[in-house]
Formats: structure tokens, sequence, C-alpha cells
């Protein structure tokens, strides 16, 4: 009798610098003075962003600096990914969290503010604690596994646009980011936000909501 071998879940890994610029190769809609930009990684407003935070990922895979900035997942996955995306348990993972931020900080010598470890810190919270989020504890866990896996880069836009300071809030509410529908995967929502760091550069976006429970739903 043949025995077929049990398959088993391919071993993850972060990005890597050139996968990471490559995801930025999708079809996000950038506009500079009045211009699209049709090729973000290669643009010269950005470019050197861009491979500055792809170093940052080629580092999660040097030898050099694998043991500070890396761990092993709690996944289930057998893979290891940065610190600061797996939810610490003990004062000891919360300083090794401490000291892969500050040994990623000088690869670019202090001057990345935004990095993806910035919201790192909220995405592990998910995994620690996805009840808090309930009804919507599923998609935390979808997400926290997600962004440890591959480390994706995160931002979040929290501002509504001043569109007229001499109305008040609700008379221009129609400009405010808002939810049109909502169905079994989660809110259809139109609308602005400002101020969102790093989103020309990033994979995914946070939206703040006034409620804990609109988050990742």
């Amino acid at each position: 009798m043949v025995m077929q071998k049990e398959q088993q879940a391919p071993t993850t890994k972060p990005l890597t610098g050139q996968e990471y610029l490559d995801s930025l190769q999708d079809d996000r809609e950038i506009w500079l003075d009045g211009e699209k930009v049709k090729d973000v990684a290669n643009h010269p407003a950005f470019r050197n962003s861009a491979r500055s935070i792809a170093r940052l990922y080629d580092a999660l895979h040097d030898p050099k600096y694998k043991d500070v900035l890396t761990t092993e997942t709690d996944t289930g996955s057998g893979g290891y990914t940065f610190k600061y995306f797996k939810a610490s348990k003990s004062a000891q993972d919360l300083i090794e969290s401490r000291d892969a931020i500050a040994e990623w900080t000088k690869l670019t010598y202090g001057q990345m503010g935004r990095t993806p470890d910035y919201k790192a810190s909220f995405l592990a919270t998910l995994g620690g604690n996805p009840e808090y989020y309930a009804p919507y504890s599923e998609n935390a866990k979808f997400w926290y596994k997600e962004a440890q896996e591959k480390n994706w880069f995160f931002n979040h836009a929290i501002v509504n646009p001043p569109v007229d300071r001499n109305k008040d809030v609700h008379e221009v509410g129609d400009v405010f980011i808002r939810v049109e529908k909502e169905t079994d995967k989660g809110l259809i929502v139109s609308g602005s936000k400002m101020v969102a760091t790093g989103s020309a550069l990033t994979n995914y976006k946070l939206q703040k909501q006034t409620s804990r429970n609109n988050i990742f739903n």
C-alpha cells in the first residue's frame, strides 16, 4: 500500500526588499502636483524612501541582524517575523521588541519616522486579545496572522479634511468618510480622510473609527 505524504503549509518568511518593492506595483492611485504617479517605486519623489524601506525588509533575512530583529511566529506557520508584529507576553518580549525597533531605526539613521514597525504595535494587539474586537474577533485573528507572517507595511488615516471652517461639522459631514453599506464581508465606505503618513508606500491602511468594533471589519 502506498502512503500519501501529508502536505504541510509552506514555512513563512517576511517580505524581502524586492518583494516589498514589487508589492507597490499595484493599482494604487497616487497624484503629485496634478499628475498621476504611474510607478511609485521608481518615481523620483518616492524611490529613495521606497528603497530605504526595502533595506529594512532585507535586514530581516540578513544573518547579521536576524537574532535581534526576528523571532518565531506564533501563528503555526513555522516561520519567523519581526518581533514587534508578535504579541508580547513577558517583560523580556517587550525588551526584545524595543531592541528590534532600535536596530531597524539605525539602518535609516533615524530619518524614517513611519516604518512598518510603526503600526505593528497595534497589529500585535489583534492576536493578544482578539475578543476585544468582538463581534469581529475572527477578522482580528486573520489580520494578526496576515501581518505577522508577511510584515506588511500598514499606515492609518485619522483626520477629517478641513472643508469649510465657517460651518459646523454636521454641515459638511457628507465629505467625511462614512459607511454606505454593510455586508457579510465588512463595510463599504465612501468619503475622505487625511494625514495618512507614508500612504504612497504602504500596503494597507487602517481607518480610525469612533467605535472599536469598526476596526478591520
